[in-house]
């Protein structure tokens, strides 16, 4: 049962890491709250992205699963997707030259506010392929897990999937923050605006991708 328990985890941590290692909505806000906010950002921002992951979990008990691959799902989850990536962006556009980083603004940043945990919840839902992976691997990935286990496959496959998001995101987080040891402010905000850019080009993409 420990080896079954044990392989069940590990699946679903690599699965879901494979897709969360790919640069998306949730990876570019990851970098730039990082940069405004420091290590924290991250952790906070997966628990934005649990709560949308969590819903799709009740969801899918409901059929959530088979109409996400109907067309007009998907051409829906592009348009306003895009749309919402493309005023993401826009946001990081207007507000990276309001960063500052002396130790009073950084107290003042607040990390239990609500913040990056709107922001991670936000670039969850902006992002169609979020939704695409949960078709596949993730909800025959979670089927196969209960089928196999029941209730406990069902945790293994949840806790899996989250310490592979956490584990990732985190890592991005910490690794972005101390960076800024060696940036100053005029090169951290290059950084916000490039991931700015990066989310409106995205977003375009999305919608580009649903036209064509």
């Amino acid at each position: 049962m420990l080896t079954t328990i044990l392989t069940l985890i590990m699946i679903s941590f690599v699965a879901a890491l494979i897709g969360a290692v790919i640069p998306g909505p949730v990876f570019a806000v990851t970098l730039t709250e990082s940069v405004r906010r420091g290590s924290l950002a991250g952790p906070l921002i997966a628990i934005g992205h649990f709560m949308v992951e969590a819903a799709i979990i009740f969801l899918a008990f409901f059929g959530l699963g088979n109409l996400l691959k109907l067309e007009f799902t998907r051409i829906s989850l592009g348009y306003l997707g895009g749309l919402a990536l493309i005023l993401m962006g826009i946001y990081f556009l207007l507000s990276s030259r309001k960063i500052q980083y002396n130790e009073r603004k950084k107290q003042n940043l607040g990390f239990l506010s609500h913040g990056p945990i709107l922001a991670g919840f936000l670039a969850s839902l902006s992002n169609p392929y979020f939704f695409l992976w949960w078709v596949s691997p993730g909800f025959p990935l979670m089927y196969k897990s209960i089928e196999i286990a029941g209730l406990i496959g069902f945790v293994c496959f949840y806790v899996g999937h989250c310490a592979a998001d956490l584990g990732w995101f985190g890592f991005v987080s910490f690794s972005t923050s101390k960076s800024k040891k060696i940036l100053n402010e005029k090169r951290v905000e290059w950084i916000v605006v490039g991931g700015a850019f990066f989310l409106i080009i995205l977003g375009f993409y999305f919608i580009y991708s649903v036209v064509s």
